[in-house]
């Protein structure tokens, strides 16, 4: 069974059975604060049922939100709601980091929330976000292994550009440079702040990680 689905027609999102595939648009495209010097890259936004707020990383058990709490010296507040997306967003601002996902559009199986589950239709232009936003200087991609990954997108999306792109191999963090015309930013690979990948290392050393990158 094939549903074209839009996020902002939440109801019907959740009458939705688990055995289809749907067909699903990006609901925030990105956030990018004024002079914003970092951008994250993550894959997609989790399955509607698991939403705490209408913003990115709305599942309350992703920790990329406490992470970028604690570089800004604050706690959250809020983990519902309008309230919510507003504290997310100062953090942001505060941090001068912007944040979007590969997928502008995807395939989801079966309702899940797993990136395996999810297949690419459409790219986020992550080159037009840096041509119009010339001062971020650095892209934290927060996901790399398996079949699926931020990375992974990412590489996809350069080929699809005629950008030839040596993947870097190893443990994270890992690091590579992207120059194309005047563009030139430093990519750097993490650990991803999601529930599943938070049991292989401990929160002060994936925040240690995220803030070498964001207060480089």
């Amino acid at each position: 069974m094939w549903v074209e689905r839009n996020f902002y027609n939440l109801e019907e999102q959740m009458v939705k059975g688990s055995s289809d595939k749907a067909i699903e648009y990006h609901p925030w495209n990105h956030f990018i604060p004024e002079n914003a010097r970092t951008l994250i890259i993550g894959t997609f936004p989790t399955a509607l049922r698991n939403w705490s707020f209408d913003f990115f990383y709305p599942n309350k058990r992703n920790l990329l939100w406490k992470i970028l709490a604690d570089i800004n010296g604050t706690a959250i507040i809020n983990e519902s709601g309008e309230n919510a997306v507003s504290e997310r967003k100062a953090i942001l601002t505060s941090l001068r980091v912007g944040v979007t996902d590969m997928g502008k559009c995807i395939e989801r199986n079966g309702g899940s929330s797993l990136d395996e589950q999810l297949c690419l239709k459409e790219a986020m232009d992550i080159l037009a976000l840096l041509e119009s936003n010339p001062t971020i200087k650095r892209l934290i991609l927060t996901s790399s292994s398996g079949p699926v990954s931020a990375l992974k997108w990412f590489m996809h999306y350069l080929k699809g550009k005629g950008i030839a792109v040596i993947s870097p191999k190893g443990k994270k963090p890992l690091y590579f440079k992207l120059k194309y015309g005047d563009i030139n930013v430093d990519v750097h690979i993490l650990y991803s702040p999601s529930p599943r990948a938070s049991n292989r290392i401990s929160f002060p050393v994936l925040t240690a990680m995220y803030k070498s990158v964001i207060n480089a």
